[in-house]
This record gives C-alpha cells, sequence and structure tokens, in this order.
C-alpha cells in the first residue's frame, strides 16, 4: 500500500472549510480536477456514493467510508485504472489563524510485484499533484468564495 498526506492552511473557520468539504455534489466548485459531480444516494453522511467526471476523462465512483461530523470526512474508490483500491480523506484541525486541511491518500496498485516500481516512477507524482491541486482549490473556493475559474 502506498500512503500520500499533504496539507494546507485556508484563512477561514473549519465550520466554512467544513461545508465546503461536505456539499458532495459541489466537488467541482473547487477541485480543479473534477468537472462534475453527482450522488447517487444521500448527499451526507456515511455510506453516501458520488461519482466525480474527471477533467482529463474517465469518473471516480466514490462511497463515504467515515464521517466524523466538523472533523473528518473519508472515501473509499473501488478499481480505477490502474488503482485497485484507494481511500482518500480529508481531515480539518482548527488553527488560531483559520483551519489546517490534511489530505490523505492511501492507495493499492493493481500490477502485482511491479505496482512500487510503477508506483515510484508515475503514480505516486500524480496523486501527489492531485491533491496539491484539490487543496489549493478547496482553499480559493473558501477564502475568496469563488467557484474554480472564476476568480
Amino acid at each position: 500500500m502506498a500512503q500520500i498526506e499533504t496539507t494546507i492552511e485556508i484563512a477561514a473557520n473549519s465550520g466554512t472549510v467544513w461545508t465546503a468539504i461536505t456539499d458532495l455534489d459541489g466537488v467541482a466548485n473547487w477541485n480543479p480536477n473534477v468537472a462534475a459531480a453527482s450522488c447517487s444516494s444521500d448527499s451526507a453522511g456515511l455510506g453516501a456514493t458520488r461519482t466525480c467526471h474527471l477533467v482529463q476523462g474517465g469518473h471516480i465512483d466514490e462511497v463515504v467510508s467515515e464521517w466524523d461530523d466538523g472533523h473528518r470526512l473519508q472515501f473509499a474508490i473501488g478499481n480505477h485504472g490502474g488503482i485497485r483500491s484507494a481511500d482518500m480523506g480529508l481531515e480539518i484541525t482548527p488553527t488560531a489563524t483559520g483551519t489546517r486541511v490534511t489530505a490523505t491518500a492511501d492507495y493499492h496498485l493493481a500490477f502485482g510485484p511491479l505496482g512500487p516500481v510503477i508506483d515510484r516512477i508515475a503514480v505516486k507524482r500524480q496523486m501527489i499533484r492531485m491533491l496539491h491541486t484539490g487543496l489549493a482549490g478547496l482553499k480559493e473556493h473558501v477564502e475568496t468564495n469563488n467557484q474554480k475559474g472564476m476568480s
């Protein structure tokens, strides 16, 4: 299993950040990696399902696997491309100047013994870039109250 973690500081209270990340249908408003999203079940809470249509094509089906109200949201993702399974999480922590958001990705590649090599060559860099881009979009959205691409 590969693991990635990255953080960003957002100049907004944790309630505002939590509202943005738990608007499951609204992820495309702040995540530049997502062209559109729709929920096919309850739009919030444990077990909610979401399909994210990616800017680069394709889609990812997600299930909320953890919902710690006001603190942590995690999605389980099944087989997507070369990734056999993944858990993607967002955790928020109040700070003196706003909110720290930590994004995590724990994933298993489907390439057997070649998985670690493929991860090192390409997948890990792409996952890091995706997490950084998503957090930067969240920061801009929350701090300026703009949808992506509208500033």
